[in-house]
């Protein structure tokens, strides 16, 4: 049975969420390190998991726009994407907004009294959670578009 994955892309790190087989509830998965090899890295959770669509967090601004960050993110999905598809991985992407998915983290982290040496491993992953759970809740999904 098939999950859904969620990203919460970061310069240096990057959280990865995926849904349970029946897509009921959704849980961290991991922090990778951005690094040269992370197409490789979310090629390989995507066959182990067999994931069937990808879900990334994309940060608009206050006005709902696309910054420079948001930029750099679309930039990211779409590399993914092309890599994944040349590795015959053919899947959609949608964005999900995520502006407020980082303080959810650290209000969380917060209430349980998370240690400090410990948020900085799993943020990513609450991030990313938040982002997958949000989706979930979507009623309106919006497909990425990497045609042009």
């Amino acid at each position: 049975m098939s999950r859904i994955m969620a990203i919460d892309y970061g310069d240096a790190r990057i959280g990865i969420a995926l849904t349970d087989p029946l897509k009921i509830t959704a849980s961290g998965y991991s922090t990778l390190s951005n690094s040269n090899d992370i197409y490789l890295q979310i090629l390989n959770i995507c066959k182990e998991k067999d994931v069937e669509a990808v879900v990334v967090g994309i940060p608009f601004n206050e006005k709902s726009e696309i910054g420079y960050s948001a930029k750099k993110v679309l930039d990211f999905s779409k590399k993914l994407y092309s890599y994944l598809t040349d590795n015959n991985i053919k899947i959609p992407f949608y964005e999900q907004d995520e502006r407020y998915t980082t303080i959810e983290a650290y209000n969380l982290m917060n209430t349980i009294n998370l240690k400090r040496k410990k948020r900085k491993k799993v943020i990513d992953q609450i991030a990313a959670t938040y982002i997958l759970m949000d989706f979930m809740k979507s009623s309106s999904k919006k497909v990425m578009d990497f045609s042009n």
